[in-house]
C-alpha cells in the first residue's frame, strides 16, 4: 500500500495482509497553504473499510487555504470603495455516511466527525479529552441513541446527545481494534487477532438517557480464519474473515454459539456486509448484492437493472441502499425489486436511507440530501453545508475606524483620503466561537486603466459562382456583428446549392467578423447520376396515370459548426449544416436530438424547425446559425436573433419559464425575454450561447451575459443560488451586488457547474462551482464557490488581485477551464487528475497554468500557441496556429484520438486516420475542434467532421462503430481510438408531389427506396414543372425540387406510341372526346366571363 503525499515529495509504504484492512499513516500529512481532505483512490473518496485485495496507491487531496481579501487592494488617493470578503467555506471532504433512525454521523477523509439530525446543520464532534496531538478518528458509527469512533489510538470512543465530548469505551488490556459498528443497543469490534468483541448497552429497551456499552463477549472464528469486519442484525451477528468467507451466529447467545460458515460463490470473495433488521446484504469481489435472510441459507442476488455492478451497500432497519460502480445509486428491501434513487445529476461514492429521506456522498466528498415522493422518484439534491460564516466585526485603516456596511456574504467600507504609499487595514471578528485579528494590504495610487478592444467594421462579400441573386455586401461591426445567411439561397441552372465556404470549409454564421471576408457558393453538379427522376415522364391530360419519382442520391452538405455533450452515461452530439438545418445524434432519453421523438439516432438527423403556429413571427427562411450540447438539453441560436432550446428541464435549463423533474421538450422552444418571461410570444436574442450540464448561458444581442437553470454553486452569476427557469443577467463583477449592472463579454462559456467568459475588456472572468479551483481565482475548494463573476488570476501574478488573464477565447470542462490567451498561449486551471491541465504534472491549480509546448513538456518556460481550445470531461483540445489538433488528459476512451487509451499529461497529436503512426503521421489537420464528454469532434480543413471516443448512445455518428448497447457501457469496441467519419448522407423523404399547381394523390413509399408514387392529376396537354416537397432523413425544413418535368399528351395521341403518336380513327371515339372537349370548353370560358364581370 503506498501513499502519495501529491505535494511533490516521496510516497510512503506500507504492507497490508491480503484480505485485512489498511489503516492511514498514524499522522495526516501536512503541507503549507493547503489542509489535507483525504486520501483518495481513483479521485474518489477512500475511507479504508474495504479489505485490500492489491497493490494500491492512495493519493492525499489538498484544498488550498484561502483568508480573507480586499478588493480592490489599491486605489486613488481620494479614497475608494472597498469589499472585505472573507475567507472561502471549506467545506469537509467526508468519505463515509451513516443513519441510524433521525440520526446522521459523517466522517471526513482527515479524520473528524460530524454528526446531525434530518434537516439541521452538521455539528463537529470534538476530540477526546485525553487525545494526543495529531488525533483523528478512523472510523464512526451510529445508533439512535449513542454514537461510537474509532480513534487513531486504536481505542473506541462513545457519546450522546447528552455527553458532548466522547469517553473512551473499557475495552480488555492492550486491544488494538481495527473496526467497529453499531446496530441499536449492539456494538460490535474486531481486533488485530481477528477477535470480534460484542457490546451492549446496560439498559438496552430502558429509560436510561444515556446508555454506556459494556462488553458481553468475546468470539473467534474456527480454526485459521480471522474476523476482518463484524455486523448485527436484531438476532444475528455476521463477521468477514481475510479469506473473503462470511462467519453468522447467534447475537443472543453468543458464548454458547459456534459459528456458523455461510455458502457462497466458489469464484468471488465477500468484501462487504451490511446488517438489516432482518438478515443481511452481502457484497462480493465481482460486484455482486446478495441477500442472506435465515443463518447460513443460500444468498439471494440481488441483481441490480441493467447488470450494472455494484461498489458499495448500507443498510439501516428494513431499507438498504447499493452504490453502482457507476455512480448511480439504488434503494432496496427484502421482498422487493432494487429502485432507481438518484436523478442521475451527478455521480455518488455511498449512500444511506432513512425513511423516504437519502444522504449521500458524492465523488468529489460533498455530502447532498433529497427525498422520495410517494411514487419513488428522487426528488432534487441539496447540497449539506457543514462550515460557518465569519463575522466580522471591525475594521480601520491608520487608527482609523471604517463603517461597515454588510452586503451578502462580504462587508463594504469607504477608504478616506490618504497620501500614496502603503497601508495596512485592520480587521477583527469571530468565527466558531473564537475571535480573530487580520493585516490586510492597500496601496493607496492612481486608479488603473484598463485595455479595451476598439469596436471596428468590417465587409463581407458573396461570391455566387454564376449563380443569381448575388447578395449584396454586408458591413459588420465588431465585436456584436454576425453575417446574416443570405435568404433566399441563390439558384444555378444544373447544379444544387449546398451552402456558403470559405475554400473548402462551410462557413460559421455565428462567429465574430475580425477581418474583410468574402463567401463563395459551393454548388453539386447535376448529372444523370445525381439528379431527380420522373418516369413515366409523360401522361394522358386526363392524369388518373401512376408515376414513380426518384429523389437525387446525394448532396454535398457540410457541417459549419459542431458541439459535444457533456453526459457519459447518455452522450450526444450536434451540428450546423451549411445548409441552415441543424443536425444531432446520439441519446435522446429526453428529446435532446430534438427530432420530435425519443428515438435514440447512430447518424445525424434533423432537428425539427421551431413550430410556426407556436410562433407565427418565424421567418420563411428560418434557419440555424449555432448550437450547444448540454449534459441532457440542447441550447441553438435562430436565423431570428432567438435563442431556442430543447430536452430535459429538470432546473429550468430549457428557459422558458418551467421546470421539474418531468419536464421536457422533444422539439425546439424559445427561451423566454428576460423582461417578459411570463410572454411565450417573446424571447432571447443573443449572438452566442453555451450549454452547461444543467444550465445554460448566452450572449445577449446587447453584449450583456444572460443565464439560467441549475444555480446551486451560483454558476448563474446573480448573486444567489436560486434555480432560474428563465433568462436572469449575471452581474457585473465591478458591482457584485448591484442587479442593474450586468457583465458585457464577447464570449461565454458553460462548464459542468462553473461558467467562464472573455469580459468586454478583454479579461477572462468565472463564476459557480469552485472544489478544485476552475475559477481561476486562486482560491479552491467547496466553500470557494462564487456566485459573481471573478477575474481569473494573471499566471505571473497569481496573488495580485488587480491582475487577470487577457483571453481571446475561454472554454470550461467537467472541472477545469481553458483560456487561448491574448498572449496567442494556451492556459489551463483547475482540476489535473488526469493530467487534463497539460503542464506535465497531475496536481490541481487554481490560478490559470501555461499549457506545456508539445515539444518541451518538461521545460516550464515553454507553452502551446493555440487559437481554439476545448474542455471536455476530462480532457482537453486545441488547435495551434498551423490548424494542427492537439489533445491531453483523460484518454480512457482514446478521445484523445492517438490509437491508445493512455492518459497524457501535455499536448499530442491527434492522428487523422486509423493509418496514422506516432512517428510519421499523417496528422489531423482542423478548421474547429469540439471537446464532449468522453469523445470529441472536429471540421477538418477539407470541410469534413470526424469524431472519435466512447460511442455510448451512438454519439460518434458512424454506424460502423458498435454502440455498447446491452454489452456494458466499457465495451472496448463501443468506442474510436481515431478520428473516423460522422455519416452524412441523409436521404431526401418525399412527403408531396404537385403537377403545376395540382396536387397529385396516393403518394406511396416503393419498398427498399427512397422512391414515391402518385398518381397525376388532370391538366391541359403541354409540359408542367413538377414540385416536389421533401426533408432531409424525414424530419426538419420542407424542402422543395423543381427540377422535374412532366408532359400532358392530349387525347388522341398514345404517348408510348412512337414521336408523333398514332391517331384513332374511330368515327365513335373522336365524336365521344370532341362533345367532351366542347362541354369543358363552354365551362371554362362561362366561368372567365364571370370571373371578368366581378373585377
Amino acid at each position: 500500500m503506498r501513499f502519495d503525499p501529491a505535494d511533490g515529495s516521496k510516497p510512503t509504504q506500507s504492507t497490508v495482509k491480503t484480505g485485512t484492512l489498511a489503516a492511514p499513516p498514524q499522522q495526516n500529512p501536512v503541507r503549507e497553504g493547503f489542509r489535507f481532505d483525504g486520501w483518495t483512490y481513483d479521485c474518489q473518496p477512500f475511507d479504508f473499510q474495504t479489505p485490500i485485495l492489491q497493490d494500491m496507491t492512495l493519493k492525499a487531496r489538498w484544498t488550498q487555504v484561502t483568508n480573507w481579501t480586499l478588493s480592490p487592494d489599491h486605489g486613488p488617493a481620494t479614497g475608494a470603495r472597498l469589499t472585505i470578503s472573507p475567507p472561502s467555506l471549506q467545506e469537509p471532504y467526508y468519505v463515509s455516511v451513516q443513519a441510524a433512525g433521525d440520526q446522521f454521523i459523517g466522517m471526513t477523509g482527515d479524520g473528524r466527525i460530524y454528526t446531525w439530525a434530518r434537516d439541521r446543520t452538521p455539528k463537529l464532534v470534538s476530540a477526546p479529552a485525553q487525545a494526543s496531538d495529531g488525533f483523528h478518528y478512523l472510523q464512526a458509527a451510529a445508533s439512535d441513541q449513542w454514537q461510537a469512533a474509532l480513534g487513531s489510538d486504536q481505542h473506541i470512543y462513545t457519546w450522546n446527545s447528552q455527553q458532548a465530548t466522547p469517553t473512551t469505551l473499557k475495552t480488555s488490556q492492550n486491544t488494538q481494534l481495527t473496526s467497529i459498528s453499531v446496530n441499536e443497543n449492539r456494538l460490535l469490534a474486531v481486533d488485530q487477532q481477528g477477535q470480534v468483541y460484542a457490546y451492549q448497552t446496560s439498559q438496552a429497551g430502558g429509560n436510561d438517557p444515556n446508555p454506556k456499552p459494556e462488553e458481553q463477549t468475546v468470539s473467534r472464528l474456527p480454526g485459521q480464519a480471522q474476523a476482518v469486519f463484524a455486523v448485527a442484525s436484531a438476532s444475528r451477528i455476521l463477521a468477514l474473515d481475510t479469506d473473503g468467507q462470511a462467519w453468522t451466529w447467534d447475537a443472543t447467545n453468543t458464548g454458547n454459539t459456534q459459528p456458523e460458515h455461510i455458502r457462497k460463490n466458489p469464484g468471488a470473495r465477500i468484501i462487504q456486509t451490511a446488517a438489516l433488521n432482518k438478515g443481511f446484504l452481502i457484497l462480493d469481489s465481482q460486484g455482486q448484492v446478495h441477500y442472506l435472510a435465515g443463518s447460513t441459507a443460500g444468498m439471494t442476488p440481488v441483481i441490480l437493472p441493467g447488470g450494472v455492478q455494484a461498489s458499495r451497500i448500507t443498510a439501516d432497519e428494513d431499507q438498504a441502499m447499493i452504490t453502482g460502480k457507476d455512480g448511480r445509486l439504488w434503494a432496496w428491501q427484502p421482498g422487493s425489486k432494487p429502485m432507481r434513487a438518484d436523478n442521475a445529476n451527478q455521480q455518488y461514492t455511498q449512500a444511506v436511507s432513512t425513511a423516504s429521506r437519502i444522504i449521500a456522498i458524492n465523488r468529489q466528498g460533498g455530502i447532498y440530501t433529497w427525498s422520495l415522493d410517494a411514487q419513488g422518484r428522487p426528488g432534487k439534491a441539496d447540497r449539506t453545508h457543514t462550515t460557518t460564516v465569519p463575522i466580522l466585526e471591525s475594521a480601520s485603516i491608520d487608527g482609523q475606524a471604517l463603517t461597515l456596511h454588510k452586503t451578502n456574504d462580504a462587508w463594504q467600507a469607504q477608504a478616506p483620503a490618504r497620501k500614496p504609499g502603503q497601508a495596512i487595514i485592520v480587521i477583527t471578528g469571530r468565527q466558531d466561537n473564537q475571535t480573530f485579528t487580520r493585516n490586510l494590504n492597500y496601496t493607496v495610487d492612481q486608479t488603473l486603466t484598463r485595455d479595451t478592444r476598439s469596436a471596428s467594421t468590417h465587409t463581407v462579400t458573396f461570391n455566387t459562382d454564376k449563380g443569381s441573386p448575388t447578395p449584396g455586401p454586408q458591413q459588420v461591426d465588431y465585436p456584436y456583428g454576425r453575417v446574416q445567411r443570405p435568404a433566399p439561397d441563390p439558384t444555378r441552372e444544373g447544379y444544387r446549392f449546398d451552402g456558403w465556404f470559405i475554400n473548402n470549409v462551410a462557413y460559421d454564421f455565428s462567429k465574430p467578423v475580425t477581418n474583410n471576408l468574402t463567401l463563395t457558393a459551393k454548388w453539386t453538379r447535376l448529372d444523370s447520376t445525381n439528379t431527380w427522376k420522373i418516369n413515366p415522364d409523360k401522361g394522358s391530360q386526363l392524369g388518373r396515370q401512376q408515376t414513380t419519382i426518384t429523389p437525387s442520391p446525394g448532396r454535398g452538405i457540410r457541417f459549419s459548426q459542431i458541439s459535444g455533450s457533456k453526459n457519459y452515461f447518455s452522450g450526444f452530439s450536434l451540428a450546423v449544416g451549411s445548409d441552415g438545418n441543424a443536425y444531432a445524434w446520439g441519446d435522446n432519453t429526453y428529446g435532446e436530438l430534438g427530432d420530435g421523438t425519443t428515438t435514440e439516432r447512430h447518424t445525424p438527423a434533423v432537428v425539427k424547425t421551431p413550430d410556426r403556429k407556436t410562433y407565427p413571427d418565424l421567418p420563411p427562411d428560418f434557419t440555424y446559425v449555432q448550437v450547444s450540447a448540454g449534459g441532457w438539453h440542447s441550447l441553438a441560436l435562430g436565423s431570428d436573433g432567438y435563442v431556442y432550446s430543447w430536452g430535459w428541464d429538470f432546473y429550468g435549463q430549457l428557459g422558458n419559464n418551467t421546470s421539474g423533474y418531468s419536464v421536457y421538450s422533444y422539439v425546439p422552444v424559445r427561451v423566454r425575454d428576460p423582461n417578459n418571461p411570463t410572454d411565450a410570444s417573446k424571447g432571447l436574442k443573443a449572438t452566442q450561447v453555451s450549454a452547461g450540464a444543467s444550465h445554460s448561458l448566452a450572449l445577449g444581442s446587447d453584449g450583456c451575459v444572460y443565464s439560467w437553470g441549475n444555480n446551486l454553486y451560483g454558476q448563474l452569476g446573480n448573486n444567489i443560488t436560486t434555480d432560474s427557469s428563465f433568462p436572469v443577467p449575471v452581474h457585473d463583477p465591478k458591482s457584485p451586488t448591484d442587479a442593474i449592472k450586468q457583465l458585457k463579454a464577447l464570449q461565454v462559456s458553460a462548464g459542468a457547474s462553473h461558467s467562464l467568459a472573455v469580459g468586454s475588456d478583454g479579461y477572462a472572468y468565472a463564476w459557480g462551482y469552485n472544489h478544485n479551483g476552475q475559477l481561476g481565482n486562486n482560491t479552491s475548494g467547496d466553500s470557494a464557490n462564487s456566485t459573481v463573476p471573478v477575474r481569473v488570476r494573471d499566471p505571473a501574478n497569481p496573488t495580485d488581485t488587480s491582475r487577470g488573464l487577457k483571453a481571446t477565447q475561454v472554454s470550461g470542462g467537467n472541472a477545469h477551464s481553458l483560456a487561448a490567451g491574448s498572449d496567442g498561449n494556451a492556459y489551463a486551471w483547475g482540476y489535473n487528475g488526469n493530467g487534463q491541465l497539460g503542464n506535465n504534472t497531475k496536481i490541481d491549480s487554481s490560478f490559470p497554468m501555461p499549457v506545456r509546448d508539445p515539444s518541451s513538456p518538461y521545460d516550464s518556460s515553454k507553452g502551446l500557441k493555440a487559437t481554439q481550445v476545448s474542455g471536455g470531461e476530462n480532457h482537453s483540445l486545441a488547435v495551434d496556429q498551423d490548424g494542427n489538433a492537439w489533445a491531453w488528459g483523460d484518454n480512457d476512451h482514446g478521445q484523445l484520438g492517438i490509437k491508445s487509451t493512455k492518459d497524457q499529461s501535455f499536448p499530442v497529436k491527434v492522428f487523422a486516420s486509423a493509418q496514422s503512426t506516432s512517428t510519421a503521421g499523417p496528422w489531423l489537420h482542423v478548421a474547429q475542434l469540439v471537446a464532449g464528454d468522453h469523445h470529441s469532434l472536429a471540421i477538418d480543413t477539407d470541410g469534413n467532421t470526424k469524431a472519435w471516443g466512447i460511442n455510448n448512445s451512438g454519439r460518434l455518428g458512424n454506424d460502423s462503430i458498435p454502440t455498447g448497447e446491452n454489452t456494458g457501457e466499457n465495451n472496448s469496441k463501443a468506442q474510436s481510438l481515431v478520428p473516423v467519419p460522422v455519416a452524412f448522407n441523409l436521404q431526401p423523404v418525399i412527403s408531396a408531389v404537385r403537377f403545376d399547381t395540382s396536387p397529385a394523390t396516393s403518394l406511396n413509399q416503393a419498398s427498399n427506396s427512397n422512391s414515391v408514387t402518385v398518381v397525376t392529376p388532370a391538366h391541359e396537354p403541354g409540359p408542367v414543372t413538377v414540385s416536389v416537397d421533401y426533408t432531409l432523413g424525414g424530419t426538419g425544413q420542407i424542402l422543395t425540387d423543381k427540377s422535374l418535368t412532366y408532359t400532358y399528351t392530349p387525347l388522341g395521341v398514345l404517348p408510348k406510341a412512337g414521336g408523333e403518336g398514332i391517331l384513332l380513327a374511330l368515327a365513335t371515339g373522336m365524336t365521344g372526346m370532341g362533345g367532351v372537349l366542347a362541354s369543358r370548353r363552354h365551362r371554362r370560358e362561362t366561368h372567365q366571363l364571370s370571373h371578368a364581370s366581378h373585377e
